[in-house]
């Protein structure tokens, strides 16, 4: 049986498209929760404090995304589910598969370190893009704009993380890399 296409002829009813906004708000959301408890885990395995700087700037960036999720749960009048999502700390535990290793050079562990929070960060972004897309046809300003403001948040971070990534690559200081 040949599978049909959809064309752009697909429409989500108003419930449907509500459904899919709280599974993936509450993906985010456990997300966010995880990465409040790993990525000071992480700034201590930094070697050198820019980038130790930068992932502690990355938390308290997290806590205000979710003061913009938690207002989106409000605006909807919603609670956020209790029990992490299995897809959601599953998607977290390979972008978090960081291991610091002694054998290395400080500055690649820290490059290293930044390629895992890149991870990260794409996760995040493809999260709030779908949120933002789906927020566009809700017609709730409070939740468009909380959205944006996070999904905004997300791409600065992309652009940072992506200039600290050149910077490590082209250090003089890291001979071999």
């Amino acid at each position: 049986m040949e599978k049909p296409f959809l064309c752009g002829n697909l429409q989500l009813n108003e419930n449907s498209l509500n459904k899919v906004f709280l599974f993936n708000l509450n993906q985010i959301y456990s997300i966010l929760q995880s990465l409040t408890q790993s990525l000071p885990v992480l700034a201590d395995k930094t070697c050198f404090g820019d980038l130790h700087f930068v992932v502690e700037e990355l938390l308290s960036e997290v806590f205000e995304q979710i003061g913009h999720i938690e207002t989106v749960f409000l605006q909807l009048k919603e609670v956020p589910a209790k029990i992490g999502s299995p897809t959601a700390n599953d998607i977290l535990k390979l972008a978090i598969g960081y291991h610091e290793d002694e054998n290395q050079h400080k500055l690649s562990n820290d490059l290293a370190l930044v390629f895992h929070l890149q991870q990260i960060l794409v996760v995040k972004c493809h999260y709030f893009q779908l949120l933002k897309s789906i927020a566009n046809s809700l017609n709730d300003i409070t939740v468009k704009e909380n959205i944006q403001y996070c999904f905004d948040q997300c791409a600065e971070n992309q652009t940072l993380f992506k200039l600290i990534a050149k910077e490590y690559m082209e250090s003089r200081v890291n001979v071999f890399l």
